[in-house]
Parts: C-alpha cells; structure tokens; sequence
C-alpha cells in the first residue's frame, strides 16, 4: 500500500535528481498530504490520502478507478498550481 502511494505521489510531480528545495507545485501535494501540517507525512497520513483520493474519484462506488475518473484528478490538480 505504501509503495502504491509514493509510486502515485512520485507520477503526480516531477522533481530534478539534485533538487534542493520543493516547487510550488511538489509543495502543494506535501501540504495536501501533510494532514497535521508537522512537514512530515506518515504512514498513516499517507494511508488517510491514497483511501481519500480513492473515494473521491471512485464516482461510481465500484471499488475500481477509470481513466476517465484520473483524467479528472489531473483536471483538480493542474487547477491547483
């Protein structure tokens, strides 16, 4: 479960191998994934995200995610930065 999460959290934002600091962009998914704002992210708040992002596409209750429903989450996210 874990290493589904950061495989998802590591597709949604691009990085340079030598990076020093976070863009905007990588900050704001930290944030969104830092629940308690402590500036890191635990198991359990990455746990709590990926069953929330889950929830939230998963529309249509089937336990199973579409293209169209990711499409729509890649929608949400370039609104955010």
């Amino acid at each position: 479960m874990v290493l589904k999460f950061f495989l998802f959290f590591l597709v949604l934002i691009s990085f340079s191998t030598f990076a020093e600091t976070l863009t905007k962009e990588e900050n704001i998914y930290f944030s969104f994934i830092d629940l308690n704002n402590d500036n890191n992210i635990s198991f359990n708040e990455a746990d709590q995200i990926l069953k929330l992002i889950f929830q939230l596409l998963d529309e249509d209750n089937n336990k199973m995610i579409t293209k169209e429903e990711i499409i729509e989450l890649k929608n949400i996210i370039i609104s955010l930065s």
